[in-house]
C-alpha cells in the first residue's frame, strides 16, 4: 500500500502485524503500582506546599503598604503582580473574617 504525503511523495507502508500487549510479572505490576501512588502522593504534597506558600505569601506581602510584594516576589522567585494579587486576596479575606464577627 502507498500513499502520497503533503508534499506529493510516495510513502510506503509497511504491513506489520500488530504487537500484542505483553502480561506483566506480579513483581513488575506490583513495583509500578507502587510507583505510581507515590508519584500521585508527592503530587498531592506539592500542591499543599504551593498552597501554602501562596497563602503565607500573601499574609506577609500585605503587612507592608510599600515595598512588601517586591520584597516576597524576589524572595520566593513569583513577579511582584502576582504576590500584590496574593497580598489583595489575603487583605479581602481578613476584611470579610473581620465584617463576620463584627455581625
Amino acid at each position: 500500500m502507498r500513499l502520497r504525503n503533503g508534499c506529493g511523495r510516495l510513502l510506503a507502508i509497511t504491513e506489520s502485524p500488530r504487537t500484542t500487549r505483553v502480561i506483566l510479572s506480579p513483581d513488575e505490576a506490583a513495583e509500578l503500582d507502587r510507583l505510581t501512588a507515590a508519584v500521585t502522593e508527592h503530587a498531592e504534597a506539592l500542591e499543599r506546599a504551593r498552597t501554602a506558600l501562596g497563602l503565607a505569601a500573601g499574609r506577609i506581602a500585605s503587612r507592608y503598604d510599600r515595598g512588601g510584594p517586591a520584597a516576597v516576589a524576589v524572595k520566593v522567585g513569583w513577579s511582584r503582580q502576582h504576590v500584590s494579587t496574593l497580598a489583595a486576596a489575603h487583605r479581602a479575606q481578613a476584611q470579610t473574617a473581620d465584617a463576620a464577627e463584627a455581625a
